[in-house]
C-alpha cells in the first residue's frame, strides 16, 4: 500500500511541470518558485525514507529509492541555503549578515520549543524516564529525545558561521567565501571526530552548503557553457554524472560529501530544462522546519502504540495528514516569533529579516 501512495505523491509532484524544448532553457531556474517547489519533492522523500525507520520489514520499492539516495534527500537544501546567501550578499550588502545570526537564534528557539514537545511525548505517552542530563545534552543537540537533533544542529550552526564569515569582510565577499569554506572543512573534520563521532550523516552534507557558495559565484559562467546549446549542456550533465558514479564507489567522507554535492548540482541542471510551480510542494517547503522536526514524532507514537495497524491505508493517510497538520499547527501558533525578530530587524534598520519558513532552505533570489 505504501508504494502506491509514493506514486501518488510522484504524480503530484509533475502537476504542473514544464519542459523547455531543443535548445531552450529556462533562465530564472534558481528563482524561488521552482526552488520552492523542487525542495517540496525531498520534504515529502524524507517523510518516506524515515518511515522505513518504523516497522516497514517488506521490501518495497520506495525503500530501494530512498535507502540509495540517503543523505541526497537533504542536500538540495543546504545548497539552496549556500546558493541564496551568496545572492542577498550580493543585493542587500553589508548589512544582510547581521540578519543570518537573527535567522539563527529563531531557529534555535524553534527547535527547543519542539524539544519541549518530544520531553511531553517521553513522559506522558511513552513513559519514558528523562534524566536533566538528556535533557540538557538534547538542548545542545549532544543527544536526542527521538528528534532529529544533527540536522537542526547543522542548520543553525552553518548560519552561524555565515555570520562570523562576512560580517567584517565588508565589500570583500569572496574573502567571506573562502573563510566560509574553511570553517565548514574544519567543521566536519571535528563534529565527525567529537562532537558526533564517526556519524557520517551528521557532517556529509555540509559540503553542499559551500557548493552552493560557489555554484552562485560561477553561475554566470556556467550558464553561458552549458545553455549555449544542447549539445554541450548533455556532454557536460553527462560528465558530472560520470563523476558523480565514480566518486560514489569510494566509500570515506569526503567522497561521500562530493557525491552529495554532485547530486545538488545535477539536480539544478535538470531544472534548467524542467521546471516546477506546484502549489503542493510549495506548501511542504514552506512548513518544511517543522515538518523535519516533527514527523519523527507522528511516525513513532503511531508505531509505539500500533495506531490503524489492521489497515496499511488508513494508517499511512493518517501520518501524512497528522504531519502536515501538526507542522501548520505549529508554525501558526509560533508565528510571534517571526514577528519578534522581524521587530529587531527593523529596529536595527536593517529591513532585510526573512521569515522562518522562508530562511531555513533557501534565500534565493531569482537570477
Amino acid at each position: 500500500m505504501i508504494d502506491y501512495f509514493f506514486l501518488i505523491f510522484c504524480f503530484l509532484s509533475v502537476f504542473n511541470l514544464k519542459i523547455k524544448g531543443i535548445d531552450d532553457f529556462f533562465f530564472d531556474y534558481m528563482g524561488l518558485e521552482n526552488a520552492n517547489s523542487i525542495k517540496g519533492i525531498f520534504v515529502w522523500l524524507i517523510i518516506f525514507h524515515h518511515k522505513s525507520v518504523y516497522g516497514i520489514k517488506k521490501n518495497y520499492i520506495y525503500l530501494n529509492i530512498t535507502r540509495n539516495l540517503g543523505q541526497k534527500i537533504v542536500s538540495m537544501f543546504l545548497f539552496y541555503s549556500g546558493f541564496g546567501i551568496y545572492e542577498s550578499l550580493k543585493t542587500k550588502g553589508e548589512n544582510y549578515p547581521r540578519s543570518l545570526l537573527t535567522k539563527a537564534f529563531n531557529l534555535f528557539i524553534k527547535s527547543q520549543i519542539i524539544l519541549i514537545i518530544y520531553l511531553i511525548a517521553n513522559i506522558f505517552i511513552f513513559k519514558y524516564k528523562i534524566t536533566l542530563k538528556i535533557y540538557f545534552l538534547s538542548v545542545i543537540f549532544k543527544s536526542s529525545l527521538g528528534n532529529s537533533n544533527w540536522f537542526a544542529f547543522t542548520i543553525i550552526i552553518l548560519y552561524s558561521y555565515s555570520y562570523l564569515s562576512f560580517r567584517f569582510v565588508k565589500n570583500q565577499i569572496f574573502i567571506g567565501i573562502i573563510i566560509i569554506s574553511i570553517i565548514c572543512f574544519l567543521h566536519v573534520k571535528l563534529v565527525y571526530n567529537f562532537y558526533y563521532p564517526k556519524k557520517i550523516y551528521s557532517v556529509d552534507t555540509v559540503l553542499c552548503f559551500v557548493f552552493g557558495f560557489y555554484y552562485s559565484l560561477l553561475k554566470k559562467y556556467i550558464d553561458r557553457i552549458l545553455m549555449k546549446n544542447d549539445i554541450q549542456y548533455f556532454l557536460f550533465v553527462s560528465i558530472t554524472i560520470f563523476l558523480f558514479y565514480k566518486i560514489l564507489l569510494i566509500q570515506n567522507l569526503i567522497c561521500i560529501s562530493i557525491t552529495n554535492s554532485l547530486f545538488s548540482v545535477i539536480i539544478i541542471f535538470i531544472s534548467m530544462k524542467m521546471k516546477f510551480n506546484n502549489e503542493l510542494l510549495k506548501f511542504l517547503n514552506f512548513h518544511s522546519y517543522s515538518i523535519y522536526l516533527l514527523q519523527r514524532l507522528v511516525l513513532w507514537i503511531v508505531y509505539k502504540k500500533q495506531i490503524f495497524i489492521n489497515s496499511s491505508f488508513i494508517q499511512i493517510s493518517f501520518e501524512f495528514t497528522s504531519i502536515f497538520f501538526i507542522a501548520t499547527l505549529f508554525d501558526k501558533y509560533t508565528a510571534f516569533i517571526d514577528k519578534f525578530f522581524k521587530r529587531i530587524s527593523n529596529k536595527n534598520k536593517s529591513n532585510i529579516y526573512i521569515p522562518i519558513n522562508n530562511i531555513i532552505f533557501h534565500d534565493a533570489t531569482n537570477s
